[in-house]
């Protein structure tokens, strides 16, 4: 990532024991039987967890203030958190499951936007491939498969990000990325309350 022309190194490179996995070597080990194959799925989700926070907090050097600082703001197309769904409320395994999926397809969308004001990040596409890669496998665990967004609602979702100023563009991207590790930390809550249980939901 760059930040006011200054390179910010990547997450990942704090993290020597956390290797990015592909998705097909996920695939296989979450539907085995060994005690490991739930734990893959929560290891992508903690990497994502902190790939997205750093590179969130590099960001907020342009606010010059602290994270908790920046005034609450919201973009409109953001999902709900997972709270309000039935991942926590009237709890329902499939209903939670599609929220989850459809969730991660439209911070899929709001990625693409935040890639755009910052075409030099390289965490920004590691983050969108692994969502990617957790999309597939939340749906793997469906017993009716998620549609996947169509061209029409990917446009919506990308029509109420605010992007008239600067400010609002700056602001719209650290929204997304302060949701996105919300949602993920919940989809993580609710994939343990599913019995996904092992290293990853400690």
């Amino acid at each position: 990532m760059v930040v006011n022309s200054v390179p910010v190194p990547s997450a990942l490179s704090e993290l020597p024991n956390l290797e990015w996995t592909s998705g097909e070597e996920l695939e296989t080990n979450l539907f085995s039987t060994e005690p490991r194959a739930s734990t893959k799925l929560m290891d992508i989700i903690k990497k994502l967890i902190h790939e997205v926070t750093a590179f969130r907090d590099q960001f907020v050097e342009d606010f010059q203030k602290p994270v908790e600082e920046i005034p609450e703001y919201r973009v409109p197309s953001i999902p709900d958190h997972l709270t309000k769904t039935p991942c926590f409320s009237n709890y329902s395994k499939e209903p939670c499951l599609q929220e989850i999926s459809r969730g991660l397809q439209v911070y899929q969308v709001l990625l693409q936007y935040a890639h755009t004001q910052y075409p030099q990040s390289s965490e920004i596409p590691n983050v969108r491939d692994q969502t990617n890669i957790l999309i597939m496998l939340v749906k793997g665990k469906m017993k009716a498969g998620t549609e996947n967004l169509t061209d029409s609602e990917k446009k919506h979702v990308l029509g109420k990000v605010p992007t008239k100023t600067e400010w609002d563009r700056k602001r719209s991207v650290h929204a997304i990325l302060r949701d996105l590790r919300h949602f993920l930390v919940d989809s993580k809550k609710a994939l343990c309350r599913m019995g996904n249980r092992g290293d990853g939901c400690q």
